[in-house]
């Protein structure tokens, strides 16, 4: 196949603002290696990933996104309480999270997880709905939808995914608010009638997304293995859905390239414990960028 007839598509997956920034960094370094992720024609984000693919494909240089995250952030989230995260909410869906890992490949049951976690978005105390959307609203300053771009959802109700796009006829805010919907954290979504909350609770990437296209860049924000010595039979199942739908990428026929955090973001973000301390922006965007830079040099024949 020439290159002008290859489709490229990118994923990027969920890990909240020190995630986003990261997203940002990671791009704005690989541009200067010569890796373009603007050139791909799927873009499909989940919670932190719907909120930097939506950045990164409005058309503005990710350098100048990284060297503006801080502002961008601080005055969209203004007095919304968006910054706020409640620790014990956010525990309470880590745990129910990696409790999913010991369901094992039975999808009846892990759809009555998903409709369990759904409730408990529901029940949670936290902002008013429409904070969380006004402040994804600022930050993404009256950007138009990006034909290429899509970000996954979760219906409370029914536990179903909901993949938003340009076609949907939703603001692109409320699309974003609706991925960005941490269960415990933030408030699901109103959208047509139904209550959405964040993608990642039916997977962190939702990679098969991507299915069909020639070549695929997968960011994850997190670890998608454990390390050696380490042996947690609840995390090493969660992973391993993970890695089922990246399985399932590549049997479409996918060339599949995966970029996961290096040492110096695992250190940043504790490990993933992190993600939502909204003071690691600055630093994490950097670390992306020294990360992409580095990675430019492995992806750049491939993409």
């Amino acid at each position: 196949m020439s290159e002008t007839n290859r489709t490229r598509a990118l994923v990027l997956g969920g890990g909240g603002p020190v995630g986003v920034a990261w997203e940002l960094g990671l791009a704005a370094g690989l541009q200067s290696g010569g890796v373009d992720l603007a050139l791909a024609d799927f873009v499909v984000g989940t919670s932190a990933g719907s909120l930097a693919g939506a950045m990164l494909t409005s058309g503005e240089d990710p350098a100048q996104l990284v060297d503006d995250i801080e502002t961008m952030f601080s005055s969209g989230i203004g007095d919304s309480g968006a910054d706020q995260v409640d620790p014990a909410g956010a525990a309470k869906f880590m745990e129910m999270t990696f409790d999913s890992g010991l369901i094992g490949n039975d999808e009846a049951a892990y759809h009555q997880h998903v409709l369990e976690v759904g409730r408990y978005a529901l029940s949670a105390t936290t902002i008013p709905e429409e904070s969380l959307v006004g402040a994804i609203g600022s930050v993404m300053a009256g950007r138009p939808w990006p034909s290429v771009f899509r970000c996954a959802a979760v219906d409370t109700a029914t536990g179903e995914l909901k993949v938003w796009d340009e076609a949907a006829g939703v603001s692109l805010e409320r699309a974003i608010a609706s991925s960005c919907s941490v269960p415990g954290i933030y408030p699901p979504i109103t959208i047509n009638g139904a209550r959405y909350t964040d993608g990642g609770v039916r997977s962190v990437l939702n990679a098969d997304l991507a299915a069909g296209h020639d070549v695929a860049i997968v960011v994850s924000v997190t670890l998608l293995e454990l390390p050696p010595g380490l042996e947690d039979p609840r995390i090493g199942g969660y992973l391993a859905r993970q890695g089922r739908q990246l399985d399932e990428l590549r049997d479409s026929g996918t060339d599949v390239e995966l970029i996961v955090p290096d040492m110096e973001f695992l250190m940043l973000s504790g490990m993933g414990m992190n993600l939502m301390d909204f003071s690691l922006i600055g630093a994490a965007a950097e670390a992306g960028v020294r990360l992409g830079k580095t990675e430019a040099d492995r992806l750049r024949d491939r993409w």
